[in-house]
């Protein structure tokens, strides 16, 4: 795993030995282990790298550069099938001078050009210079598990794995107002965009050419879903076998790995079947929470005393906030991130980093076996969407006597209403909101509207536009922007501001192209979530942790701050001279803020996840404008 970044520059003035020890030490975190600079000899081309060595701690420091001279990479992530290639290329002719997989990758590029992406199995992203063609490739992963940032300039371009390295090079801080709303609705930047207008995010799977003719940006692979008529037998044996498979490839190491055990069946089934049918010994870790609906330790630790596993548990005590802590876990993500839960996932990166360099997490399973009870809701909306829009709106006004008897009811109820009258990707983002895209109009600034045009928060950017708006249209939406623009995102950065490599079976290859090809049938319905991923749970782990319902790795952000936590951050959010209230309108935010700090809500209209959710929100946006002062 490194932290890279570059700048390609025609007048060779911007590729300072300055600005590119600037941008290395900004990465120095992802890298503790080495640090590597470089600039061509005419100074059109300068790399860097951060370097934690996990794959041929000697042989691997980069940039690395061809034998002839004429190629020059930098590349984050690990190459699991590295050996297979290795030995397909020394049968072409190459020989090798480590046994890395940095100097694989570069050999395949050398041999097969793009194509060689198709062959790669890993998480990855990297630049690839070629001197004679005076071009420069940036590539990243299928799913996005590797970040990867540029901004175009007037000589060229800057890259690199975090913004804060583009942000070295001084390109301007100008808010981007789009990515301001697709934050409000999701949570966060939405790519292509990210928060700084002149800053771009490479999307997953694709790849982009700069050279002296411009900057072209191309997608080299997509998630395709292709059900097969499969009986719920031959469903589980693929699965297990596509499982077993991806775990083998992820052990490549080395140095020792260590696991994530929330408790929950993704990691628990994942731990299971590294002891059990691989023979694995591993450590395991957890964050344990004194609020019994959020704390999952107790199923950790049965896993764990099931299997015979070293296991660790993290406390976290509430009531004693520590605001510096959830500070420092906001600014580490260079732009706005509205998942509270990456203040846990930072807690157990910590941890983790002080016994393992490497650790396997459960990231993807509730993605690629419907572990999301909205994938059914899509499917409900979907089917009410059908009823004429008068029987919609009748159910609307019925379901308001449920208010002061089941408030909960009727806020789920009439989401879900609002639901089936949208259609297509309408209706996922209904589902999906935290502010509904409806009522932007009502949060945000009118300047900032103004500037933000015809932009609207949307699934389906890259031409794939959501059509039917159902559970399998919410499948897919998720895997291709859910989980770079959030989960993936919160692990990278929680991960590697410890100097930690995550790595995510659930996403191997071998399992993306499994889950393509289950019958939806046997991922969830009406009574169950992870239908197959259940069962082969119940083959080795208690039933308890394999019948448990699923439980969200979260924080309990309003008692872990205490009245005086929520006092203080409101104060913040509240103050005349708030960054913040430039961009927001003050008749929308404050009512949330102090609603927040004292606890009291319609419960009818917000669950307590929806409104301290919004409010971390409305933290992370102000630290943020504190920190970059981005031009409005």
């Amino acid at each position: 795993m490194c932290g890279i970044g570059g700048i390609l520059d025609e007048t060779g003035g911007a590729t300072s030995p300055h600005t590119l020890a600037a941008m290395a030490a900004s990465l120095a975190h992802r890298g503790p282990d080495g640090q590597g600079v470089w600039r061509s000899p005419e100074g059109r081309l300068g790399l860097v790298s951060t370097r934690l060595a996990v794959i041929d701690p000697q042989g691997g420091r980069q940039p690395l550069h061809s034998p002839d001279g004429r190629y020059a990479l930098v590349f984050n992530g690990e190459i699991y099938n590295h050996r297979e290639l290795r030995a397909e290329l020394a049968g072409l002719g190459h020989h090798f001078q480590t046994s890395s997989d940095t100097e694989v990758l570069l050999h395949a590029c050398m041999q097969w050009g793009d194509e060689a992406l198709p062959r790669l199995r890993g998480m990855f992203a990297f630049a690839l210079y070629d001197a004679t063609t005076r071009e420069l490739l940036l590539a990243r992963d299928r799913v996005g598990i590797k970040p990867l940032y540029y901004a175009p300039t007037a000589g060229g371009l800057v890259f690199g794995s975090e913004l804060k390295a583009l942000l070295c090079t001084g390109i301007r801080r100008r808010l981007n107002p789009a990515a301001l709303l697709d934050f409000l609705v999701l949570g966060y930047a939405v790519a292509p965009a990210t928060f700084f207008a002149d800053a771009l995010e490479l999307p997953p799977a694709c790849l982009l050419r700069a050279s002296d003719g411009g900057i072209k940006v191309r997608r080299w692979w997509s998630w395709r879903r292709q059900p097969q008529s499969w009986s719920l037998a031959r469903s589980l044996e693929e699965t297990e076998a596509a499982l077993s498979r991806s775990l083998q490839e992820h052990l490549v190491s080395d140095v020792p790995v260590g696991a994530f055990l929330s408790g929950g069946i993704d990691s628990s089934l994942l731990v299971a079947l590294l002891v059990r049918n691989l023979g694995v010994e591993l450590q395991t870790f957890n964050v344990a929470f004194r609020e019994p609906a959020y704390d999952e330790s107790p199923y950790a630790r049965q896993v764990a005393h099931a299997l015979g596993l070293r296991h660790h548990e993290i406390v976290v005590d509430l009531g004693k906030p520590d605001l510096e802590l959830a500070e420092t876990v906001l600014r580490q993500f260079d732009q706005p991130f509205g998942d509270s839960s990456a203040i846990p996932t930072y807690l157990v990166c910590r941890e983790i980093r002080r016994s393992v360099k490497v650790a396997l997490g459960g990231d993807g399973g509730d993605e690629m076996f419907g572990g999301y009870r909205r994938f059914w809701y899509a499917d409900v909306a979907h089917a009410l969407g059908r009823l004429p829009r008068w029987s919609l709106s009748t159910a609307r006004h019925a379901a308001e006597a449920l208010h002061d008897s089941a408030p909960g009811l009727l806020r789920q109820s009439q989401r879900l209403l609002r639901a089936a009258a949208a259609g297509g990707g309408e209706r996922l983002m209904v589902l999906s909101s935290y502010n509904a895209p409806a009522e932007l109009a009502t949060i945000v600034a009118p300047p900032v509207l103004r500037a933000a045009g015809e932009h609207r928060p949307a699934f389906g950017r890259n031409g794939d536009t959501p059509q039917r708006g159902d559970g399998r249209d919410f499948i897919d939406a998720t895997v291709r922007y859910v989980l770079p623009g959030d989960y993936l995102r919160k692990i990278d950065l929680m991960s590697n501001a410890h100097g930690l490599e995550v790595r995510v079976p659930y996403l191997g290859e071998h399992v993306l192209e499994c889950a393509a090809r289950l019958p939806r049938k046997h991922l969830y319905s009406a009574r169950e979530n992870k239908r197959l991923l259940r069962r082969l749970a119940a083959r080795c782990l208690p039933l308890a942790v394999a019948q448990r319902p699923k439980v969200g790795f979260g924080i309990p952000l309003d008692t872990w701050l205490g009245r005086e936590g929520r006092r203080a951050v409101a104060a913040m959010l509240l103050a005349p001279d708030a960054r913040i209230r430039a961009l927001l309108l003050p008749a929308a935010m404050d009512p949330l803020v102090r609603s927040f700090a004292e606890q009291r809500w319609d419960k009818a209209r917000d669950s307590r996840f929806n409104v301290y959710q919004r409010v971390y929100f409305l933290w992370s946006l102000e630290l943020w404008l504190q920190q970059w002062k981005p031009e409005l």
